[in-house]
């Protein structure tokens, strides 16, 4: 139950990787305030994921843990192109540890993950797409790319991966924020796109014709190519009538959040640090 995506947003100055999702997991009820993206300790990568958090959430927080006390992680000695790799071997580790485990075929199937990395090897971001394969009977990585049938453009346009539910509708929507037959790069359309969805009850209603695979608020992540991830606080459904949202869950009125923030709606970015650059310098 969830859309989670990833893509590389080209800039004049370099590439950014940008992370989205929505928030909502179910089971015994929908909780519309969850963390889907997480960034990782190195601060030049980030894992998301779909699926069962039965299987989803230890596994993230285990390799979170795996990259926080491996130094070579921290130094990025291991190059971001590595993880991947490295990501899909832990979770298939994780997988035989289990004792006398139940029938897990639908949870592995429905299960996957995304992680980006910026490549000082290959100098650029790489994104890949981590899912259960029922004939290596184990989790793999494969790299990915906009589908050409949708857009040749698009496909040449730098890296992308979607994992989760609702994908043709998703593409369908995506359409109407970018010109599917000229463009050649992604700016910010795919989190429009999401929030779009994230606002029509036909895709977050459990009673709709869609039986709501997702909702909340989007979350938003990004990786910045000097090494840098930050999360942004989002204001929904907008700043003007919404709250703001970090990882899918409302702050209260005493938190002062000095993330990015941005309104969902309008992409309006504020920078609550931004007055410190204000300052006179002595």
């Amino acid at each position: 139950m969830t859309i989670t995506i990833a893509w590389e947003r080209r800039l004049p100055s370099g590439s950014e990787l940008v992370f989205c999702s929505d928030s909502r997991l179910s089971g015994g009820g929908n909780i519309d305030v969850c963390q889907k993206v997480f960034p990782l300790p190195r601060e030049d990568a980030a894992v998301g994921f779909c699926g069962s958090t039965l299987l989803a959430y230890p596994i993230i927080h285990q390799f979170v843990g795996y990259v926080r006390q491996y130094k070579k992680n921290i130094d990025r000695a291991i190059d971001g192109s590595e993880l991947p790799r490295r990501f899909a071997a832990l979770t298939n580790r994780f997988l035989e540890a289990y004792i006398n485990p139940v029938d897990l075929r639908n949870e592995l199937m429905e299960t996957s993950f995304l992680i980006g990395a910026y490549s000082w090897i290959l100098k650029r971001p790489v994104i890949s797409r981590i899912k259960y394969d029922g004939g290596a009977k184990g989790f793999v990585a494969a790299s990915a790319r906009f589908p050409k049938k949708y857009s040749p453009s698009l496909h040449r346009a730098g890296q992308f991966a979607i994992i989760g539910d609702l994908r043709p509708q998703f593409f369908e929507r995506l359409s109407n924020f970018i010109d599917y037959g000229g463009a050649e790069r992604f700016d910010m359309q795919p989190f429009s796109a999401l929030a779009s969805m994230l606002g029509d009850h036909s895709f977050t209603d459990r009673h709709g014709i869609f039986k709501g695979p997702i909702g909340g608020a989007p979350q938003l992540l990004k990786i910045y190519p000097f090494f840098r991830t930050l999360e942004f606080g989002v204001f929904w459904p907008n700043r003007k009538m919404g709250a703001l949202h970090l990882n899918g869950r409302a702050l209260f009125d005493y938190e002062q959040l000095v993330l990015p923030q941005i309104d969902g709606e309008t992409l309006e970015t504020f920078y609550p640090l931004a007055d410190l650059n204000k300052v006179d310098a002595w």
